[in-house]
């Protein structure tokens, strides 16, 4: 039996309205390294964007870097890694061919898909491991020398066809094969922060480009799922990167994989320090029902939708109160005024004084008068906004 983990999507690096999730991302890899402690997988692969963006910032490195440290020099276990479309595929790949020879196995070039890892596990039951890195088809198509092949459905399937054909022959033809592959497979469900693969023409991968592979470990949806079949599989994302994913469970797949091919899968939840969570209505029963929620509720990262159906002063501040994680506030339905100005009036507005404007748009938005006060404040501001006018140089 050969048993090993899929993950994939982690990253590192990512900003969640402005949020770093760096800490909250090594916190959860380090439970994944408890996860390996304890189930003690042969191997490890990685389906690729591990990185939030093609030049992450340096403490993202520094953090795949402890990981890698961690899992292959201090555990011996061997890690396979593919660049996603986040990634860029140069970068990632570098010192590839020195670092395999350690366990850090990275495809990262689309020769490399042709140059399958062992991974070997109980009772001399081994697998062979292969990797396509995200590129553009244009590059897979002129390795294989097929100019004529354009999405991303022929390319991958045309360089499936070579690797399996390569795998027949010889003592790898004796083993199951598995894949490790980024792309948009028919039958994923997708995620509202998944990145669009690429611009114009289909995206898409259908799920019988796979056939002949006894596992497809992939990545890009954010959620843990299978694509059309069992044996070709999302791990799904590290952490919940958007409000579409907050019922998730975000997991490492682990599979056992026979001699033969067959394997059985299990899910193994990797829960963060703090979710994030989505709570809507009206900006007052948010504040005042916060009490109701648990304790890991309040603290959690929030996204709130107000369903308040007039104007709204300082909601994330007064959700800060009770929420002091909340990262965003938006309007569910989008907000609509009460009634619109009519014809007449939008005229009869153009005429007015800016000190009459702001009072008008001040009595809308709070349902008070300026005080007299106010008013002198406000006049003052505007004369000084004048002068200022006057003096700059033209």
């Amino acid at each position: 039996m050969v048993r090993f983990f899929h993950t994939s999507d982690w990253h590192l690096g990512r900003l969640l309205y402005g949020k770093s999730l760096l800490e909250d991302q090594a916190e959860v890899l380090g439970r994944l390294l408890d996860l390996v402690d304890q189930k003690r997988p042969h191997g490890l692969v990685i389906s690729g964007d591990i990185f939030d963006r093609a030049l992450p910032p340096e403490a993202a490195v520094k953090l795949f870097d402890w990981f890698c440290t961690e899992a292959v020099l201090k555990r011996g276990l061997p890690v396979f890694v593919i660049p996603g479309n986040h990634d860029s595929a140069d970068r990632l790949g570098f010192g590839s061919g020195l670092l395999r020879e350690r366990g850090l196995t990275i495809f990262s070039r689309v020769e490399d898909a042709l140059r399958p890892a062992r991974l070997k596990g109980d009772d001399r039951v081994e697998v062979f491991i292969y990797g396509i890195p995200f590129v553009e088809p244009q590059l897979i198509a002129r390795y294989l020398g097929q100019e004529n092949l354009k999405t991303p459905d022929e390319t991958v399937r045309a360089l499936t066809k070579k690797i399996l054909a390569d795998h027949s022959v010889g003592d790898s033809a004796h083993h199951p094969a598995v894949l490790i592959c980024h792309a948009f497979v028919v039958g994923g469900e997708a995620c509202e922060s998944e990145r669009d693969l690429f611009v114009g023409g289909s995206a898409y991968v259908n799920v019988d480009a796979f056939d002949g592979f006894a596992y497809t470990a992939l990545g890009h949806l954010h959620k843990p799922q299978s694509a059309g079949r069992e044996n070709v599989r999302y791990s799904g994302s590290l952490m919940t990167y958007s409000k579409s994913e907050v019922a998730q469970t975000k997991s490492v797949t682990e599979i056992e994989m026979a001699k033969d091919g067959s394997f059985k899968l299990q899910e193994l939840a990797l829960p963060p320090t703090r979710d994030l969570i989505y709570v809507e209505g009206d900006l007052q029963h948010l504040v005042s029902g916060a009490a109701a929620q648990t304790e890991r509720e309040r603290d959690s990262y929030v996204i709130a939708g107000l369903t308040d159906s007039g104007p709204v002063l300082d909601a994330l501040a007064k959700l800060r109160l009770v929420y002091p994680n909340v990262l965003h506030v938006t309007r569910a339905g989008g907000y609509v005024p009460a009634s619109l100005p009519s014809h007449e009036k939008r005229i009869e507005r153009d005429s007015l004084s800016d000190l009459d404007l702001f009072a008008e748009f001040f009595r809308e938005t709070t349902s008070e008068e300026l005080t007299a006060e106010e008013r002198t404040t406000l006049i003052e501001a505007l004369a000084n906004v004048q002068n200022a006018n006057r003096e700059r140089p033209t």
